[in-house]
């Protein structure tokens, strides 16, 4: 707040939220979203997403199905269970598409997660991670795009991208001598055990959790698939 009230940026709404942003980031407390939801938070983040969302609303060489499904999903109307229950058009906010996928491999349906936006775009949907996962590694391994971010350094960056031609899991890469020297497995597992216990975790998973919790936490932490790695 010092800092705030000496560069004068209170005054100016935008100035004083970005101010907030930048406080936040340096204290560490990226766990909560700084303006209300991750999406606001997405949406105002500066010469990203509002003004690329913009510049792709107004191509007109994008097809406007295409737009439309662009401006639901910031406008939040998109027909999921979430907002269909908002406007009263169902009765509860479960997954459908979750339903379906475990009653297919004959699993409960007892608790399932709510059908948003936002959930059945990502890998934690039971009926979408095979496609989420494929779209998103087939997006991941396109030669120009993990290519561009080295070759985007400055000669004075010291970052060094460790993983170029390939995804690897956190046991392989802690294999070289390298990153053992950066910090050992068993200081990284004892300072993972807690943060790992927050995460959530799918039904496929909890046969494997309730044989041992302990050994569980810590092979998904070791097995996890990093998109890449960067060290400094």
């Amino acid at each position: 707040m010092v800092k705030v009230l000496q560069q004068n940026t209170w005054i100016h709404n935008r100035k004083f939220l970005k101010s907030c942003v930048r406080a936040r980031a340096e204290q560490g407390n990226i766990n909560h979203p700084t303006y209300g939801t991750w999406t606001a938070d997405f949406i105002l983040r500066q010469n990203e997403s509002r003004e690329f969302s913009g510049k792709y609303l107004n191509d007109l060489r994008v097809p406007w199905r295409h737009k439309r499904r662009e401006m639901m999903a910031n406008g939040g109307i998109v027909p999921v269970a979430k907002w269909l229950a908002k406007i009263k058009q169902r009765s509860d906010v479960n997954c459908r598409l979750c339903r379906r996928a475990r009653e297919q491999r004959g699993v409960s349906t007892e608790i399932l997660l709510e059908e948003t936006y936002g959930h059945i775009n990502s890998a934690f949907c039971d009926g979408m991670e095979t496609t989420v996962t494929a779209a998103h590694r087939f997006i991941w391994r396109h030669p120009s795009l993990y290519a561009s971010m080295p070759a985007a350094q400055t000669p004075a960056s010291k970052l060094r991208f460790m993983t170029p031609d390939k995804e690897s899991n956190m046991n392989k890469l802690w294999q070289e001598e390298e990153f053992e020297q950066i910090c050992s497995r068993k200081s990284l597992t004892e300072k993972r055990a807690e943060i790992e216990k927050t995460i959530s975790m799918t039904e496929h998973e909890r046969e494997r959790y309730d044989f041992d919790p302990t050994m569980f936490y810590e092979n998904r932490f070791w097995n996890r698939r990093l998109d890449g790695m960067v060290i400094k």
